[in-house]
């Protein structure tokens, strides 16, 4: 995680040997004290240490929102054809939705990771690149969807879709053209209050009270009622995003009894937030399922945090892991569209599987022909904007 430097031995340097003059020894003189060492300067992350294991999770946690979102969740679009998949196979998928719960720990874990080493301006660069190639493509591929069959909601007006091409349309109370990118917003704050800790250098102290702050701010947000704390620090997700910080942090520096504590603490008042969501509050989920579901996948995490996955090595996971967010921007409203035109004329099965092999073949072209090409030229364009700001600031005085 540090770059080597090559050390100068002084093993080859020739020295004169100097005779010893009589007379009583000298006193050794006192050794000063030792000045502290400085913490550490943010170092990026090792090169071919990736976490495969994490692209195959990502992945898994999209997959099972598709299936919520197709089967149990389907927003009558199946037109009473969804009977085929009662039973066992419906009381399984009530609980796929938890994927979005795992998909803010893997965020904490995954956006921790990437910005050590990085300036704000890198920071800023690499989240844009990330998100808005296809974040764009999607608004515009689902407004035209939605316009050109509108069979599952209303067209959308060219307004909602101007302002949700930029992701800031929750700030000016506008809905998502899809209503799965609600997610995307609670993300974008995540973002904004961990670009503080970047703004000052990451590091292991800066980053661990971060998150005690974070949580601390969040509890009284919750016990206060505060709409305005709500707002910004989101406290009923807080402490999955703190929980993937932390598992993160036992990652690169090994664990101890103040990270597990962090840990546990984040982890109780997320599972305890868990019975506010939807599903459990109206009593169509037993808490007791979701509480063990989602403890299940927090000790995975933990043992991806403590390295026992090291040995998922199969690099086409990395191709799996960038289909994640295409496929979950992609899959609602286009895929209940093509099942609710079609339901009426394939059998129920063969049609989910087309609907599921459909969003998955459109989310790997998203990822071919938008999301990497354009991420290439809006990276090039961003840092040579941030060059020019650079270039223009003054000469300091020393």
């Amino acid at each position: 995680m540090s770059i080597e430097t090559e050390a100068v031995s002084t093993a080859d340097v020739p020295t004169t040997a100097v005779p010893r003059q009589p007379g009583p020894e000298p006193e050794a003189a006192p050794e000063p004290e030792a000045a502290p060492e400085p913490e550490a300067a943010p170092q990026p992350p090792e090169a071919g240490n990736r976490l495969y294991i994490l692209d195959l999770l990502r992945f898994c946690a999209a997959l099972s929102i598709v299936a919520y979102h197709f089967i149990p969740s389907s927003a009558g679009a199946w037109g009473g054809d969804d009977a085929a998949f009662s039973g066992p196979l419906k009381d399984v998928l009530q609980y796929a939705w938890l994927g979005v719960e795992a998909f803010f720990v893997i965020s904490g874990f995954v956006i921790c990771m990437s910005s050590w080493g990085r300036t704000p301006s890198q920071f800023f660069v690499s989240r844009v690149t990330r998100l808005m190639p296809a974040y764009m493509f999607a608004v515009l591929a689902t407004a035209a969807v939605l316009t050109l069959v509108p069979v599952l909601r209303e067209r959308p007006k060219v307004p909602d879709v101007l302002i949700n091409l930029t992701m800031l349309n929750r700030f000016v109370n506008v809905p998502g053209v899809d209503s799965v990118y609600w997610t995307l917003f609670v993300e974008l704050k995540f973002y904004l209050l961990f670009a503080v800790v970047v703004a000052f250098g990451v590091t292991y102290r800066r980053v661990v009270l971060f998150c005690m702050l974070w949580i601390v701010v969040a509890l009284f947000s919750m016990y206060t009622g505060s709409q305005f704390l709500n707002a910004i620090f989101e406290p009923f997700y807080a402490a999955f995003f703190v929980a993937g910080i932390t598992l993160y942090l036992i990652h690169r520096f090994g664990p101890d009894l103040l990270l597990w504590c962090m840990l546990g603490i984040s982890v109780a008042i997320a599972m305890s937030n868990l019975a506010q969501r939807d599903p459990v509050k109206r009593g169509i989920n037993s808490y007791g399922v979701t509480l063990v579901l989602m403890l299940v996948f927090i000790l995975i995490m933990v043992a991806v945090s403590l390295g026992w996955f090291r040995w998922v090595r199969w690099r086409g996971l990395v191709t799996v892991g960038a289909l994640t967010y295409p496929l979950y921007l992609l899959h609602h409203n286009i895929g209940l569209t093509a099942i609710k035109k079609l339901h009426d004329r394939m059998p129920p099965w063969l049609l989910l599987a087309a609907a599921v092999a459909g969003v998955l073949l459109l989310s790997y072209l998203t990822y071919r022909l938008v999301e990497r090409p354009l991420a290439k030229r809006l990276r090039r364009g961003l840092q040579e904007g941030f060059a020019k700001i650079r270039a223009a600031e003054p000469a300091r005085i020393r």
